[in-house]
């Protein structure tokens, strides 16, 4: 098997990976990882793994085909696109539990603390559905 070495890879280059969870990735040189769709049970998501390169325990993914396809610009290269509140859909971020002198929950577009925050992360519907496309 021919590996692809992490210097030679393209940001935002799609590959074809031999790895734990994933067949095929998007390299994200943050991390030396790509992010690709794992399937587990009956879901399916985006989900990183790490270069080979990277070393054990967590270099899992060997590239060995450049696909010659760049991701979009107009993609976010994140698994996530942030937290937010499930009530008013503002953007939300944790600081640390107040009982360790923190102020736990806020929201981030005005730094308002709220008990009332009930936060859900937003999966990268956009990434996820280019990523789809190119498996089938």
């Amino acid at each position: 098997m021919t590996r692809i070495p992490v210097a030679d890879c393209v940001y935002r280059g799609l590959y074809r990976l031999q790895a734990r969870n994933l067949s095929m990735g998007v390299f994200d040189p943050a991390g030396n990882r790509f992010l690709g769709i794992r399937q587990k049970f009956d879901a399916r998501y985006v989900d990183h793994e790490y270069h080979w390169d990277n070393g054990p325990p967590y270099g899992t993914a060997h590239p060995i085909e450049f696909m010659e396809i760049l991701l979009p610009q107009s993609i976010v290269l994140k698994e996530y696109l942030g937290s937010f509140d499930d009530e008013t859909g503002r953007p939300v971020a944790f600081d640390r539990p107040v009982r360790d002198g923190g102020s736990g929950w806020y929201f981030a577009d005005t730094g308002e603390v709220s008990d009332d925050i009930r936060s859900h992360v937003r999966r990268n519907t956009p990434l996820y559905e280019w990523l789809e496309e190119q498996l089938s």
